[in-house]
């Protein structure tokens, strides 16, 4: 009798959650172009914007958001300066911060 002896490679599929980064101007989401270590990373803007208009209260005013790049974060900026709540006020502030968003979930990545 001949036996016949074959090789089979299997693969499993396996879903995968990613937490991926989405600029809040645009809707699209982050570009993963650098590497950090074995992370892959996204530059992004975040912005934060309020006012002291309400004491205490003011932290009630509090928004954040997050934007994927210079034209977006210019686009809210120049909305945001226009807003009739924040041409009234005498306290509105923005903070803007250049951070970066480590990929998280995706098993390529390392």
């Amino acid at each position: 009798m001949i036996k016949k002896i074959t090789k089979k490679v299997l693969k499993e599929v396996v879903e995968v959650e990613s937490e991926i980064g989405v600029c809040d101007i645009c809707g699209k989401e982050f570009k993963y172009e650098q590497w950090i270590g074995n992370n892959k990373v996204a530059r992004y803007y975040h912005i934060r914007t309020g006012h002291l208009d309400w004491g205490n209260d003011s932290c009630e005013s509090v928004e954040s958001r997050d934007a994927c790049c210079e034209e977006c974060l210019l686009k809210f900026t120049q909305e945001w300066i226009k807003d009739p709540d924040v041409v009234s006020s005498d306290t509105a502030y923005i903070e803007i911060n250049k951070d970066r968003h480590f990929l998280k979930g995706d098993k390529s990545c390392g």
